[in-house]
């Protein structure tokens, strides 16, 4: 086989583990560290972290408060995309010490180990400790590779990968920047760290909104990695796009995907997948990422599915969920020129209310009126949900 043959088998490998055959536990220990499913109570590190321009240089660069959570969001929503992601670290003390984990975005054609550490956590070794951990358990549970994409430049990030037991294979460029490729060799992955299954529904005990609603025509559930297909066409497609942000590429697509899964597990509810008959046609459901005044009540339909009425069928069917499970208000901020938005606030009978400058742009608050019923069916249980 030629080099590209041997990239071209790993990375189809890469995908199929990820097809729901290859799940990661989610919490792990070992000798000195326990490692935990992200959740919103690492907001205050991340936004740390990520304020720190020398740490965060090689981890995608410093960010702003919102930045920082959403890039929390990303990581813990890959969670529910693909059965793996990153940990939180915590040291024998319970403090936060970085984080760390499997990265797969679409564009990726291996599954990553990523790992960050906290300025003053540095040179402990906490770092290749849970690269180690990390690499054993993927490889025994079934990822057919694991490697770490690393800037040239990246010394200290290098010496981790080494000391976990990595060796440098070659360069290569990702996302239009170059990186040393670093494999975890399966004959060295080394003893499978310990595991605590008691916790592997833990971050879904904070849920305040249904994994699933179902309405006469429309499902309402959780993200999936199927979704994806029609999900970036939706976000590539500049005139579906041109009041929320504008278009964007399929790999930004992705992270933004699993930005809007994470917000599930950091808030407890989110943007829903829309289907009609298990096609995804739109995203409609309660947004508040960091930094947002209140709760948004959102959607947004692909463009071949407009006109059929879904995205007010849908909104109105989140409403009366949320009004059930006692939230008070709800807004929706709509730009002055996006009259089908408006026209959806009005059949839903919501009203203006003010306006607001809300990441980057000018809207009109709309205020929803909360004792309308509508008939729905609803499943609380994550695992029915899925």
């Amino acid at each position: 086989m030629t080099v590209g043959d041997i990239a071209a088998a790993r990375a189809a490998a890469a995908r199929a583990a990820a097809d729901g055959t290859f799940v990661m536990p989610r919490t792990v220990r070992t000798a000195r560290l326990t490692l935990t499913q992200l959740g919103n109570h690492h907001t205050e590190d991340f936004v740390r972290f990520y304020g720190d321009e020398a740490a965060s240089g090689y981890v995608g660069g410093p960010a702003d408060a919102a930045g920082a959570w959403f890039r929390l969001a990303m990581y813990a929503g890959q969670w529910a995309l693909h059965g793996f992601g990153h940990y939180a670290l915590h040291d024998a003390s319970g403090e936060f010490v970085g984080f760390a984990g499997l990265w797969f975005p679409a564009d990726w054609p291996e599954i990553e180990i990523g790992y960050a550490i906290v300025p003053e956590a540095r040179g402990l070794g906490y770092a290749s400790e849970a690269a180690r951990a990390v690499s054993a358990l993927a490889l025994e549970l079934g990822a057919p590779s694991v490697v770490s994409y690393i800037h040239p430049d990246n010394e200290a990030s290098k010496q981790v990968a080494r000391a976990a037991g990595a060796v440098e294979e070659g360069p290569v460029e990702l996302g239009g920047k170059p990186a040393s490729v670093f494999r975890y060799p399966v004959e060295e992955a080394g003893a499978v760290p310990a595991l605590d299954e008691d916790a592997a529904d833990a971050a879904w005990e904070v849920a305040a909104m249904p994994f699933t609603i179902r309405t006469a025509r429309l499902t309402l559930c959780q993200w999936r990695r199927d979704h994806f297909d029609r999900y970036a066409a939706h976000h590539g497609d500049a005139a579906s796009k041109r009041f929320t942000g504008g278009a964007l590429s399929a790999a930004r697509a992705w992270r933004q995907l699993a930005a809007d899964a994470g917000h599930w597990t950091l808030r407890g509810y989110g943007v829903y997948a829309v289907e009609v008959e298990g096609r995804l046609v739109g995203a409609v459901g309660l947004h508040r990422p960091l930094g947002w005044p209140e709760i948004e009540l959102v959607w947004s339909l692909a463009a071949d599915a407009r006109g059929d009425g879904y995205a007010t069928e849908a909104a109105r069917a989140v409403r009366a969920v949320a009004a059930e499970q006692g939230m008070k208000s709800l807004a929706s901020f709509i730009d002055p020129a996006d009259a089908a938005s408006l026209a959806v606030a009005g059949r839903l009978g919501a009203w203006p209310d003010g306006a607001v400058a809300i990441d980057g742009r000018e809207a009109v608050v709309h205020r929803h009126p909360m004792d309308v019923p509508v008939a729905t069916e609803a499943a609380g249980s994550l695992h029915a949900s899925l």
